[in-house]
């Protein structure tokens, strides 16, 4: 919190909290562009979060993402983020969805075969009493 708390951070805080859902550094940039840089997004979200009025998640996708969650301080001088909503405040953020995207797809595994289902490998061809692979007759 090299800075500490500013009205800039007071702002961006109210504007995540009142819009709800997960934000990036780059979305809240692109968002706020004429009014703040990147590198002051940056840092107004990491004091918002070392002061825990943010929670932030690490995404395969997005990147490190930011949200003001039930769990999260309110700033001095706000009301509580879980207290009861007024029409002005919008909805706390929800949890993000798994990653469907990554890691590799493991399928269930077989049930075991019933006694008896694969007895017939065990069953000489009819072809002079050795056994034959099949082999298809179409050409």
């Amino acid at each position: 919190m090299a800075k500490g708390l500013t009205l800039d951070c007071a702002a961006l805080w109210a504007f995540i909290r009142k819009d709800g859902g997960w934000w990036s550094v780059l979305r809240l940039t692109s968002h706020w562009s004429p009014t703040y840089s990147l590198a002051e997004v940056e840092e107004c979200l990491a004091t918002l979060h070392k002061g825990g009025f943010l929670e932030c998640q690490t995404l395969h996708r997005a990147g490190t993402v930011y949200a003001v969650t039930p769990m999260c301080l309110p700033l001095p001088g706000a009301t509580s983020a879980t207290s009861t909503q007024h029409a002005d405040t919008g909805p706390t953020a929800a949890p993000t969805r798994p990653d469907a995207m990554r890691g590799a797809y493991v399928p269930p595994p077989m049930p075991a075969a019933r006694r008896g289902a694969l007895d017939h490998t065990n069953c000489p061809s009819l072809m002079q009493g050795k056994r034959n692979a099949y082999r298809s007759t179409a050409g």
